[in-house]
């Protein structure tokens, strides 16, 4: 079986409230690795006390635990990027980070966020030359009550990425609903681990894979765990 693209996770150590040293990093990766992830995209928080790391001290990080890595085990970076005014501006000079250098960002709303400022935020960031792609979107109150905000994000050009976790109902029978309303017509464009630690969020994707296979077909399971991830990669 090919390996799975995770594309949210913070498993960086020491950058956010994911991995907190390199030692954890590293078994993070292993954990991964055994689950059948072979690519991980690290995408630590940009929001609040966590602005204060620069893209620099990023990069530093990953060359770090690129160089502690399991053999075998492909390594990108980006941001998981909670939205702000300015933040078109700073994707653009670089000050945050897109996922893996591409034209695709990962885009986090506050559990307060209207449907009227996350569709904003979406517009602007396509307008910018960006494709939001739109963190557990299956947590925001907003999309959940407004199931037409999904519609209307989609139809602008934003993509949506679930986490394994909420899809198996680990996050409460509201959010697997959304969930499954979201797979059920093919709304859904990934599946991400979005882990952080090794007990209760850890970088497993396996089970949920082969659920979905079931339940949605080997086809759009493929293309949640791998194939769109594999676009987001190459075609920058």
């Amino acid at each position: 079986m090919e390996k799975f693209i995770d594309i949210h996770c913070h498993i960086l150590h020491g950058v956010d409230d994911g991995a907190k040293g390199l030692e954890e990093a590293v078994e993070l990766l292993k954990i991964a690795q055994e689950d059948g992830t072979g690519t991980v995209v690290l995408t630590p928080h940009y929001r609040g006390r966590f602005r204060q790391n620069t893209p620099q001290q990023l990069r530093e990080a990953l060359e770090a635990l690129r160089q502690a890595a399991p053999e075998g085990m492909t390594l990108h970076l980006g941001n998981e990027v909670a939205y702000e005014k300015d933040v078109t501006e700073k994707l653009t000079e670089g000050r945050v980070l897109s996922l893996a250098g591409s034209r695709y960002v990962l885009l986090e709303f506050g559990v307060d966020t209207t449907g009227f400022q996350a569709m904003d935020a979406v517009l602007e960031l396509i307008g910018g030359g960006f494709v939001p792609v739109i963190a557990h979107a299956e947590r925001y109150p907003a999309f959940q009550r407004d199931k037409q905000l999904t519609e209307a994000v989609l139809a602008a050009g934003a993509l949506i990425q679930i986490n394994a976790d909420s899809v198996m109902g680990k996050c409460g029978f509201g959010v697997k609903r959304f969930c499954h309303w979201l797979l059920k017509g093919r709304r859904a464009h990934f599946v991400a681990s979005d882990a952080h630690d090794r007990e209760d969020r850890p970088p497993k994707l396996g089970e949920c894979f082969r659920y979905i296979c079931k339940k949605y077909g080997e086809d759009y399971a493929a293309a949640l765990f791998r194939e769109n991830a594999r676009v987001v990669l190459t075609e920058g």
